[in-house]
């Protein structure tokens, strides 16, 4: 079975001295082979193919390392995320249950360690051989769930990635995106198959507009992915713009807007469309006017098609499914979650297994598709897919609380969402305590800006919370008037 390994061995036996990778020091494709080579030997002494690693890494050479060691001994990798809380580490070590943990130090060193957790191979689960990757996404019952992607899809996006939105050989690609976050594997991984390089940004390029700026001046990337999000930080900041850039922007909606600012400070922008379970990215529309911002047409070798009905016009308006190679495989020892979200559909190019996303989008006469948001609780916040029912579930742990609801709110004004909490509480409660309580138990990006404390949530008829009248809410005492 070919893997990402394959691809990165071919470009390195053609121009080994290449650039690879750039950052405090400058690396060749006979460098990172090297120390690939290096961690792949000891990962075969330790864990035999097909199991799965939790890796670790403080710089996007050391993720890629990681990730090509892993492909070269036919191990999945699980990415980490060094900044989550101790809590939700273990939930996700729990679930996955990996064979080895994988932490990158200074200058390529690398810790390897037995985990005694298993293998990640659950009875009659998928063969990890397959598997390039399994990364974790927020669940609906408070439960995080494992995505995992096969290196045939893995190489199928990278595929596609490299002819649209393009990246050609020897042009560069900015790496500042968390590894536990699926899209940064486009700028650790997608330089290898193009033969291109990675310029491995310092994390702080993540949140210090200024450090962000210095980089982008000194390197001049021909690539930059990021976030809305992350955008409105930084022109926030001051950011003058990239003109020698193409900038990829994903994750969450592209406002127009936005679109407008980084369009006139780009060489050109892209607005990516794509849930993890695609991987990486599932569409892509260069944007050059900006009312509406499409999410555009599939990348190449994979489909998209809607749910719903056609108006007599050639409109048409229902949920996003996507079909292809470039699909995961399903959710690690999850099989009732996989067929409930990866079903046999039929599409225009006939009966096809389908990823339901529940994304809705409108497709136009003109055949463009504008993105409508979601049929569940499923939220985007700064680029994060967050299932509100997880962070209730978190909340409803505490010894404190019998009920909890979690709102997205200012949804429509992106600079300023945020999540707000309503939590039924005894009169032991404490606000601090229950703030700290979430945080040690989630990441940051999932952990509610506001909450308030209540003897009651109120309810419907039915019985069920009245989550529409919590959402109508304006101030704290509106709630039991």
């Amino acid at each position: 079975m070919r893997t990402i390994w394959h691809l990165f061995d071919e470009r390195r036996s053609r121009e080994p001295s290449a650039l690879a990778a750039v950052g405090d020091l400058r690396y060749t494709y006979q460098d990172v082979h090297e120390q690939a080579q290096l961690l792949a030997a000891r990962i075969e002494r330790s864990a035999p193919p097909g199991s799965l690693l939790a890796l670790e890494a403080d710089s996007a050479v050391n993720a890629a390392v990681g990730f090509l060691a892993a492909a070269r001994c036919a191990c999945a990798v699980l990415p980490l995320n060094g900044q989550s809380p101790q809590a939700h580490r273990e939930r996700i070590l729990t679930d996955a249950r990996p064979a080895l943990q994988v932490v990158a130090a200074d200058r390529g060193d690398f810790a390897v360690e037995e985990t005694g957790l298993g293998t990640g191979r659950a009875a009659g689960e998928t063969d990890l051989a397959r598997v390039a990757y399994v990364i974790y996404t927020s669940g609906s019952t408070g439960r995080p769930k494992g995505v995992m992607v096969p290196h045939t899809a893995l190489l199928t996006r990278l595929s596609g990635l490299a002819r649209t939105p393009g990246m050609k050989p020897g042009e560069s690609i900015l790496a500042m995106t968390a590894l536990s976050f699926d899209i940064s594997l486009a700028e650790i991984l997608l330089p290898f198959v193009t033969g291109g390089y990675l310029i491995d940004a310092p994390p702080e390029a993540r949140w210090d507009p200024d450090v962000f700026a210095a980089v982008v001046e000194e390197r001049e990337p021909d690539l930059i992915q990021a976030t809305p999000s992350f955008w409105r930080m930084v022109l926030a900041g001051g950011w003058a713009g990239a003109p020698k850039s193409r900038i990829w922007c994903g994750g969450e909606a592209l406002t127009p807007g936005l679109a407008r600012r980084l369009g006139s400070r780009s060489l050109e922008l892209w607005n990516l469309y794509g849930p993890t379970e695609a991987t990486i990215w599932a569409s892509a529309a260069r944007i050059d006017s900006f009312d509406p911002v499409t999410i555009g047409s599939p990348l190449p070798d994979s489909g998209l098609c809607l749910d719903g009905p056609r108006a007599e016009d050639g409109s048409q308006e229902g949920e996003i499914l996507l079909y292809g190679p470039g699909l995961a495989l399903g959710y690690l020892g999850r099989p009732d979650l996989t067929r409930e979200r990866f079903r046999l559909h039929e599409t225009d190019q006939g009966r096809r297994l389908v990823y339901r996303t529940g994304d809705r989008a409108r497709r136009s006469p003109d055949g463009s598709l504008t993105f409508l948001g979601r049929n569940d609780d499923q939220v985007k916040l700064r680029g994060h897919r967050i299932e509100l029912g997880e962070v209730e579930a978190v909340l409803e742990e505490h010894p404190h609380v019998s009920a909890a609801v979690v709102l997205l709110r200012d949804a429509e004004r992106p600079e300023r969402s945020h999540l707000e909490a309503f939590v039924a509480a005894g009169p032991a409660a404490d606000k601090a305590d229950i703030r700290r309580w979430v945080r040690d138990r989630l990441p940051v990006a999932q952990c509610p800006t506001k909450i308030s404390l209540h003897p009651s949530l109120p309810r419907t008829s039915a019985g069920k919370v009245d989550r529409v009248r919590l959402a109508n809410l304006t101030h704290q005492g509106a709630l039991h008037e």
